[in-house]
């Protein structure tokens, strides 16, 4: 007669329960195969990107700033954003337009990591620039209309993992993080290169293994901004959210404790943007200057490379054009 087989003969129990050696067998090969893949994205990440490499060398930037200035005696201007900023600035030509316009001379370095917004901009700075050797004299902000207003949308991993030092973690969480979720991936984030860079490695195999995955995602994105445009007109008389500035607040409070000049750009786009007058009443209720450049004159539409950055011909017009503002105010 045939022996019954039950379901439950096959679950784990007394008998048939795996040894607890060789439960930490398994254990320890996952431990190991994820701090392999850790110690490869960690290696991996300084050459990503032209971003990642920007970021990973800041502090050799900031170096090379100071030892310039110490030599020249020259004040410190920092040039700082995203690539906006990143793109439009041309410092040979800022040079030597300084120099025609009456020899003013200053030493120069661009901080402009990629995608970055007011909020990873208070913590940038908190992390790259601390120590009185590392503070500038001045610093140049680059802007358009969403970089500065607290609606901005956090980045999480990536302002966890490149901005935020270590023992900044506690301000972030009881400042700007409004759940339990979201503190436990910026600690994750924090000291692991895989997970703070995570979207970026996936997206690096997805460009390799899937033909044609960046057209389809810009194709994507196209239909999910139509679709957003046409909810929006759908929605009509809605009054949009009100911008406010505490996060740019925070950043002009931490800069004028340290003595820095500060100096927000507004940038040029292809249409001139408003620029919300309460944005500039808080940048000069703390004593700081607005250099508005949504409107240089000679500037069109074809000086930018894709409708957003300025390409060459715009790069150069607006750092002559800036020179020329930093030359009166700087004299």
């Amino acid at each position: 007669m045939a022996k019954k087989f039950h379901d439950y003969d096959a679950l784990p129990n007394e008998a048939h329960a795996p040894r607890l050696r060789t439960e930490m067998k398994v254990v320890a090969v996952v431990v190991i195969f994820v701090l392999v893949l850790e110690i490869v994205a960690r290696f991996l990440a300084p050459h990503l990107d032209y971003d990642r490499k920007h970021i990973h060398a800041f502090d050799q930037t900031l170096s090379q700033l100071e030892s310039d200035a110490l030599e020249s005696g020259a004040p410190r201007v920092v040039f700082f954003g995203n690539s906006l900023m990143m793109h439009g600035l041309k410092p040979e030509i800022l040079h030597d337009e300084l120099d025609r316009l009456g020899g003013l001379d200053i030493e120069t370095a661009k901080i402009t990591p990629v995608g970055t917004a007011m909020l990873d901009w208070v913590y940038l700075y908190q992390r790259y620039f601390e120590g009185p050797e590392k503070h500038p004299d001045v610093l140049v902000v680059g802007f358009v209309r969403h970089h500065i207003y607290d609606q901005e949308p956090i980045k999480l991993r990536r302002l966890s993992r490149h901005f935020v030092a270590s023992q900044d973690l506690p301000e972030l969480w009881q400042t700007d993080l409004p759940d339990f979720h979201s503190i436990v991936q910026s600690s994750l984030c924090s000291v692991s290169a895989l997970c703070g860079d995570q979207e970026l490695h996936q997206r690096s195999i997805l460009y390799c293994a899937v033909p044609d995955y960046s057209a389809g995602v810009k194709r994507n994105n196209r239909i999910v901004s139509a679709a957003k445009k046409r909810h929006a007109q759908q929605m009509g008389a809605a009054a949009p959210p009100t911008d406010t500035f505490q996060r740019m607040e925070r950043f002009i409070t931490a800069c004028k404790e340290r003595g820095v000049k500060l100096y927000f750009v507004p940038m040029p786009q292809p249409k001139v943007w408003p620029f919300n007058p309460a944005a500039a009443e808080v940048i000069e209720n703390h004593g700081m200057q607005v250099l508005d450049a949504r409107q240089i004159e000679g500037m069109d539409a074809e000086d930018f490379s894709d409708g957003y950055h300025l390409g060459e011909s715009g790069g150069e017009k607006f750092s002559r054009w800036l020179a020329g503002q930093l030359k009166d105010e700087l004299d």
